[in-house]
């Protein structure tokens, strides 16, 4: 493969959290906390048997649909919780070798995150990961969150229109590769495969380390 960019080089869209680094962010006690403030504000008649029966992008959009500021105080408590989640992570071993092979080759690579602007450029940054990645696409960036395909989408469209892969460990990143309707192929990377098959998610290829990318692309 050239080292030289083009038009047609293949762009790879990485998760960030679970998939390039390991953050301590506690997702459930997010889902927990907001669900608290929509019972309190009577968004929410009851707490539901479990959290996690949405994802955080669509509770935030059930406390828009109630009240906008209400959202905006919620994302408050959310970017909270990821900045003290982010202080202790650490880094998948194989990240920063993966993706300098990957850029040598003439990939172009973005990352894209649920996660504040803040949060992921600093862990970006921390990690010594920020140089690899021509796009960085969080919340405040995209025109809706994961499983919406607009993030991949709008990686694809920036970095050229090339065949597009979609690298990252949940079912949003799968469901964000197929609603983006740029024929992006999922990549899932150490996912749980009930909780794939339970939201109909079906990865191009399955990988356990991300050393394992550039043999997919004949690097």
């Amino acid at each position: 493969m050239s080292a030289s960019v083009s038009a047609a080089s293949p762009i790879v869209v990485f998760d960030l959290d679970n998939t390039l680094v390991h953050s301590h962010i506690d997702f459930l006690g997010i889902r927990r906390a907001v669900i608290a403030r929509l019972v309190q504000v009577g968004a929410l008649t009851e707490p539901p048997a479990d959290p996690r029966s949405r994802s955080i992008p669509e509770w935030m959009d059930l406390a828009a649909a109630h009240d906008l500021s209400l959202a905006t105080e919620l994302w408050q408590l959310v970017d909270r919780f990821e900045r003290e989640g982010m202080l202790e992570g650490s880094v998948e071993p194989d990240a920063r070798p993966t993706l300098d092979r990957l850029r040598a080759a003439g990939l172009r690579l973005a990352v894209l995150t649920n996660n504040s602007v803040g949060s992921a450029e600093a862990a970006l940054e921390r990690f010594d990961l920020r140089t690899a990645f021509e796009l960085v696409l969080a919340r405040e960036r995209v025109g809706a969150l994961k499983p919406a395909g607009d993030g991949v989408a709008q990686a694809h469209t920036q970095l050229g229109g090339g065949p597009t892969y979609v690298v990252g460990d949940a079912y949003l990143d799968g469901l964000a590769a197929a609603r983006a309707k740029v024929g992006a192929k999922f990549v899932a990377f150490r996912a749980n495969a009930a909780d794939l098959a339970s939201r109909k998610v079906t990865p191009w290829i399955i990988i356990h380390s991300l050393g394992e990318l550039p043999a997919l692309f004949g690097i």
